[in-house]
């Protein structure tokens, strides 16, 4: 996707939540074409625009037994 398309997608998107429709995350990232990793990347540097100190998201691995 190019950018343009990204932005109209992403516009579409937020039209809908407005409207009361929930998204998962992989519809997310399925809709835009992008990897789950890089949605949390990009939730971090939105949470650490918003709040105004640097966000991250860590990766804890599981410890199934």
């Amino acid at each position: 996707m190019t950018d343009d398309e990204i932005m109209a997608e992403g516009a579409k998107i937020a039209e809908e939540r407005a409207q009361g429709k929930f998204i998962s995350i992989e519809e997310l990232c399925a809709r835009l074409g992008i990897t789950l990793e890089t949605a949390l990347a990009l939730g971090a540097e939105e949470a650490s625009r918003i709040y105004g100190r640097p966000m991250r998201f860590e990766a804890i691995p599981c410890r199934r037994r």
